[in-house]
């Protein structure tokens, strides 16, 4: 519970004034930085560098998971032991899509994406919610939440009325 409170206190803000905005990041520099951040997370898992992954987390940030047996691995070393487990077993990130974004915050920001990946011979697919934190002039993610839907268990459609 103490987690969950701590993600909502940072993300909640940022969330909450999205709501408030269009769900769009209208600053270039901004939008290209964050944009970066979420390449060099891709490159950097495909290419077996866990610390360089893990330097694009803040020291105390938080990733949520349903991979790890509490469902939070919170702090920079401990991502990085967590991203070196995926890369041990030679998993690939195909494709990071940015779904929506929003910087309307002056030093927050947060991403919704959309990855493909390959598993040993699986194809995967998930979703990630990344909350970013401007320090120091670099955007560091603070909060990372990846949800990986199951096909057999997962609501199959929506009725909107």
């Amino acid at each position: 519970m103490k987690h969950f409170l701590l993600f909502c206190v940072l993300a909640c803000p940022v969330l909450l004034m999205a709501q408030q905005s269009e769900g769009t990041c209208s600053d270039p520099e901004t939008r290209q930085s964050i944009k970066i951040v979420i390449e060099e997370w891709r490159d950097g898992y495909n290419h077996g560098h866990a610390s360089q992954v893990a330097a694009l987390y803040s020291n105390d940030a938080y990733y949520l998971t349903q991979h790890y047996v509490t469902g939070i691995v919170q702090g920079r070393r401990a991502i990085q032991a967590y991203v070196q487990r995926g890369i041990d077993a030679r998993y690939h990130v195909d494709s990071i899509r940015i779904i929506s974004a929003d910087c309307s915050a002056r030093n927050f920001a947060y991403v919704i994406t959309r990855y493909d990946a390959t598993n040993g011979d699986q194809k995967a697919f998930g979703v990630n919610l990344v909350v970013l934190k401007k320090s120091q002039g670099k955007w560091l993610i603070v909060a990372h939440e990846a949800a990986v839907p199951d096909a057999a268990t997962a609501v199959q459609s929506l009725d909107i009325r």
